[in-house]
């Protein structure tokens, strides 16, 4: 489980972040990023949170699976839907 310092998303300039859940043992966030591939964000925001959960736990080998859902959000409306989802559908 990561500390609230620890759950800080990555510094990116060309991501702008909407929202931020971490769970015991996933994490959901909500960025645009004009110009990327969401599989490319993906892979970004796993290798930051890789390397700082290797920090705190050296012992470990593998850190997650691979992604679920990785999509494009077009519209205002599909980016509100989509931060609401992360703030009240998540237990």
């Amino acid at each position: 489980m990561l500390h609230n310092q620890e759950r800080q998303a990555p510094p990116n300039k060309c991501h702008a972040q909407h929202d931020l859940r971490t769970g015991d043992n996933h994490t959901h966030v909500v960025v645009t990023a004009p110009g990327y591939k969401p599989e490319t964000v993906r892979r970004q925001l796993k290798a930051w949170c890789t390397r700082k959960l290797k920090a705190i736990h050296p012992e470990r080998r593998v850190f997650g699976a691979e992604g679920r859902s990785r999509r494009w959000l077009n519209t205002q409306e599909e980016l509100d839907v989509a931060i609401m989802y992360v703030n009240e559908a998540q237990d």
